[in-house]
């Protein structure tokens, strides 16, 4: 596997099968009791998971940088609940799509393909039917950043399997960027611009092959 493959899937693919034996687990977890008062006081949580349930479809581009500092990038389309689909530009020949069950990763010059269930990926909370930063998810930390608000959340049944953070713009609220870090403290962001939502978009962007027994591993 290139490693641009190895990129891609260390941002979708399941936190819950990475492991470490760091003590990030235990680190995480101070985090998540230590977290400021003057943190969780920041007024408007509501707005943002508002906006999220609102969103219903988003198209533009996007950076993808590693924890290496490289870059690629593509555009985004989604397509709320469940739909999503990333084509990055060349060099690259890497295609993804999520279809509400699968999201599905395609190198289109090695002409290779691989399936992972999409609620298995940090991608399924911003593709699920209802947003809440809370629930099956906690919040680890809330940010000012200016004109802007980075919110950090973990799964509770794996606080060490790593975290998904998303920075929004306060006025206008929109999303500007995600990122992911496993639990080996990898970290890859994405960064949208060109952003576009509620538009009509294609069925078909979203369309794939469902994968075979053999291929329905995650």
């Amino acid at each position: 596997m290139r490693y641009i493959e190895i990129v891609i899937l260390n941002l979708f693919q399941d936190l819950n099968g990475i492991r470490s034996r760091s003590k990030f687990g235990m680190t995480l977890l101070l985090v998540i009791l230590g977290v400021s008062k003057g943190a969780w006081a920041i007024p408007e949580m509501q707005k943002f998971e508002n906006y999220l349930n609102e969103l219903k479809t988003l198209s533009g581009d996007f950076t993808q940088t590693n924890s290496k500092g490289q870059r690629v990038t593509g555009t985004i389309q989604i397509s709320r609940p469940g739909k999503m689909r990333l084509d990055y530009n060349p060099p690259s020949s890497l295609l993804i799509v999520a279809d509400g069950k699968w999201l599905v990763t395609y190198d289109k010059e090695a002409d290779e393909v691989s399936y992972v269930s999409l609620d298995n990926t940090p991608a399924a909370f911003i593709l699920r039917p209802y947003i809440q930063f809370s629930g099956d998810v906690a919040i680890t930390s809330i940010i000012p950043k200016g004109n802007a608000t980075e919110i950090s959340l973990i799964r509770k049944e794996e606080p060490d399997a790593g975290y998904i953070s998303l920075v929004f713009s306060n006025n206008p609220v929109a999303l500007k960027e995600w990122s992911v870090v496993d639990s080996q403290g990898v970290k890859t962001r994405v960064v949208l611009s060109q952003i576009e939502t509620n538009v009509n978009l294609s069925p078909d962007l979203f369309m794939i092959k469902s994968p075979n027994l053999i291929q329905q591993i995650f």
